[in-house]
């Protein structure tokens, strides 16, 4: 459908209304991606799960965003990317930058006095918007695991925890698919076998798990013709599969926090905090000092 042959009718603002709905109850979790809200549309049973569909909801919230029916910043597309290499105005405006973020960010490392060293690994970085505020609460490591990870990216991981003399526990979030199911097992056999890895590493799935997809909506494209993985999915699983995306959010941040509070030292946690409220108290001291010499 080009420009020129769209328009605002009855059938499209019906829908746009759908979507501007699951876009406000998200609203916390903005920007948003088109997969997360087409998933949230096909739940609610407002649209049909299918290719045609996909591509229709991509254009209607693309007119939507032109025409000024939604917010730009309600959505972003996580594929492009652009750095912003501009400089300073003067002297003045550079010291005004800086100051601005003078002392601020402080984060104390909570996990300093664990026994366990965590990370959460999730298939899908079109949802790190939903599980990195989270993480950060509890001052753990997100990791981005798109596709099969590839040898330089196990061996940051090898790298980041050598330091570690406790167990090494990674939190997996993926989808219930061929490639989603075997991509820990592979990632382990690489770490294990092939990189010689001798650290005690406890890969666990917290999701998806086949009792996860109850209830949930299918993902027609999940079996590709000529995957390789797929017959042995088929075998254990059956011929359906699922995307992350298709849990609720609430569900979602529920099985992350009760994951990662199952094998932390909750007490040790909470002194952490407790030292980094009384730390942030003092720097705020400095800056307000920093103040005063600047003449801000």
């Amino acid at each position: 459908m080009s420009r020129q042959e769209w328009n605002w009718k009855e059938k499209n603002l019906l829908k746009l209304e759908k979507a501007k709905e699951v876009i406000e109850e998200l609203k916390q979790y903005k920007p948003l991606t088109l997969r997360q809200i087409y998933y949230q549309l096909v739940g609610k049973g407002y649209i049909d799960n299918n290719p045609s569909q996909y591509i229709y909801l991509s254009k209607l919230l693309k007119f939507a965003r032109i025409d000024g029916l939604i917010e730009w910043e309600d959505m972003e597309d996580r594929s492009r990317v652009i750095k912003n290499n501009e400089g300073d105005q003067d002297k003045q405006s550079f010291l005004k930058y800086e100051y601005r973020n003078f002392l601020l960010g402080y984060r104390r490392d909570f996990m300093q006095t664990q026994e366990n060293y965590i990370e959460v690994w999730i298939e899908k970085d079109a949802l790190s918007s939903i599980f990195n505020p989270i993480c950060i609460e509890y001052g753990i490591n997100l990791v981005i695991c798109r596709g099969f990870s590839s040898t330089s990216f196990l061996l940051d991981f090898k790298e980041r925890i050598s330091t570690h003399s406790g167990p090494i526990k990674i939190l997996y979030f993926g989808d219930f698919d061929p490639s989603g199911m075997e991509m820990i097992p592979a990632m382990e056999t690489t770490v294990k076998d092939e990189m010689k890895l001798e650290q005690d590493i406890e890969y666990i799935q917290i999701a998806l798990t086949k009792k996860d997809c109850k209830g949930l909506i299918q993902n027609p494209d999940s079996i590709k013709a000529g995957d390789t993985r797929a017959k042995k999915f088929i075998e254990e699983y059956g011929e359906h599969g699922y995307e992350l995306d298709a849990m609720s959010v609430e569900k979602l941040t529920s099985k992350l926090k009760e994951a990662i509070e199952e094998n932390i030292d909750l007490d040790s946690f909470t002194e952490q905090k407790r030292i980094w409220k009384k730390e942030l108290k003092q720097l705020n001291e400095l800056r307000n000092k920093a103040k005063e010499l600047l003449g801000f």
